[in-house]
């Protein structure tokens, strides 16, 4: 159930330090501009042991693009509800959390898989991933495509950029698009409202989280973010207000 948690699983989320939104355990939430057909661009699905936000933003043909898909069930009835087949999965880092649905999710619907690079380690791994984290079984993903640092994709006809942020994992990152007109970047585990990701993983680092911090502080102009946990918000009132973002402001 995305309603509930375990005892266990709840002791894990209060050590992994994501904070839990109870406004968001719906099963879904509209989280950008609406396009003219009254469907909003990009939905956000809290789901899993640990809450993890799970995007899913439609694409060309009825298309769409999932981001980070904790498990496959409630993602597959969003789709089947909103009359739409799913393309791509996107996977912003190799914790289980964020992939956990992705093995199912591929096999039901013969999407792509597209991941990051320096994280494919983990992604057969149980022991790197985390998945001791998580009350499910383990299914190792194989990605169609690696990304790295600086590339450019298009999935269902949306153009994404990488920019690495190393520190939470080796492979974490910033995936930048623009939504309607609104430039936005998803985010994972580096940066939450209010916190940043930890770094005591297989390949975090703290040096490499504060060298990725300094560098998104310092990032020209103000656009949203979509992280792995917690709320939406934006780099400006992080830089504000985010104290790990605010010593670089």
């Amino acid at each position: 159930s995305t309603q509930g948690y375990s005892s266990a699983a709840s002791d894990v989320y209060k050590r992994q330090g994501y904070r839990r939104y109870p406004e968001l355990s719906q099963l879904s939430v509209p989280v950008s501009s609406k396009k003219e057909n009254d469907m909003p661009q990009i939905y956000q699905l809290p789901l899993g042991a640990l809450g993890t936000n799970c995007y899913i933003i439609p694409g060309e043909d009825s298309r769409a693009v999932v981001i980070d898909p904790a498990s496959a069930a409630e993602v597959e009835m969003f789709l089947n509800t909103h009359g739409l087949k799913l393309g791509t999965i996107i996977v912003t880092h190799g914790h289980y959390d964020h992939f956990a649905g992705a093995a199912q999710l591929m096999e039901s619907t013969g999407a792509s898989l597209l991941a990051s690079a320096p994280d494919e380690a983990m992604y057969s791994s149980a022991a790197r991933c985390w998945a001791d984290f998580i009350p499910v079984e383990f299914r190792p993903i194989k990605p169609d495509k690696l990304f790295s640092d600086g590339e450019e994709f298009t999935a269902e006809g949306l153009k994404f950029r990488v920019m690495g942020a190393p520190g939470h994992t080796a492979g974490s990152c910033l995936l930048f698009t623009e939504i309607g007109g609104e430039p936005s970047a998803f985010c994972g585990d580096v940066v939450f409202c209010m916190g940043v990701g930890r770094t005591d993983g297989y390949s975090g680092s703290t040096r490499d989280m504060l060298d990725s911090l300094e560098k998104i502080a310092k990032l020209p102009g103000d656009f949203k973010l979509y992280p792995g946990h917690g709320s939406t918000t934006t780099l400006d009132y992080e830089r504000q207000n985010n104290p790990y973002l605010g010593r670089y402001a």
